[in-house]
């Protein structure tokens, strides 16, 4: 017997869960880590149910076994039919699970479930509809590093290549690379080793640092 509903916002960045009873009355709104399954599917799943546990102790409830509620997940990384597989055959227990990508319910939110089209730009970019048959169709949101253009850790992957050339004195360098070599590394091996182990959160936490230089330097404003 479904008792609960949540609802999943998750990106590179964080993640948003709504808890709800089943008639949708809202019990409360929590947050949590990143949950982009490019990330790695077991550190989404993780940051989910943690998610969860807090929306039910923010409402004042105990957490029930997850077969009293269904999930309706909207994450980054969905599109990759690899990772949304192994996302759904590792479900901890949730009597229903519901996943699509992180436009596609932007676009239901907007339309109250019903035919449009929805363009996000800013924190990633992308454009999805759906039409009058029920066929949908999606442009860009290719996710990181490729695509994502806009989004937090698109904005840190650039401001980092900046600074390698910086310090390699390809480029002049100013107050954007002065701060990613003070946060990343101020020699070259330093540097490379960030580099080497940085994931999309970690490229997402400079982008603070590119609006903070914004002022000063005309590449972290560009």
């Amino acid at each position: 017997m479904i008792k609960y509903l949540l609802g999943v916002d998750g990106g590179g960045t964080g993640t948003r869960i709504l808890l709800a009873t089943r008639d949708g009355t809202i019990l409360a709104q929590a947050e949590s880590g990143p949950s982009a399954l490019g990330q790695g599917v077991a550190a989404a799943w993780g940051n989910i149910v943690a998610g969860a546990h807090q929306s039910f102790s923010l409402a004042g409830l105990a957490v029930p076994d997850w077969s009293q509620c269904a999930l309706g997940a909207g994450l980054s990384g969905v599109h990759h039919q690899p990772w949304r597989d192994e996302f759904v055959l590792t479900n901890p227990g949730f009597a229903h699970l519901a996943v699509e990508n992180d436009a596609y319910i932007a676009l239901l939110a907007a339309h109250a479930g019903q035919p449009g089209a929805m363009v996000a730009a800013g924190t990633g970019s992308v454009g999805e509809a759906l039409y009058t048959d029920g066929s949908r169709h999606q442009v860009s949101g290719w996710g990181f590093p490729v695509g994502d253009e806009g989004s937090g850790a698109w904005l840190g992957l650039r401001a980092v290549a900046h600074a390698q050339e910086a310090m390699d004195r390809r480029l002049p360098g100013g107050p954007l690379a002065t701060s990613i070599h003070q946060l990343c590394g101020t020699h070259r091996d330093a540097l490379q080793a960030w580099c080497a182990s940085a994931g999309q959160n970690e490229y997402a936490q400079m982008a603070r640092t590119v609006f903070e230089s914004a002022a000063h330097d005309p590449v972290a404003e560009a």
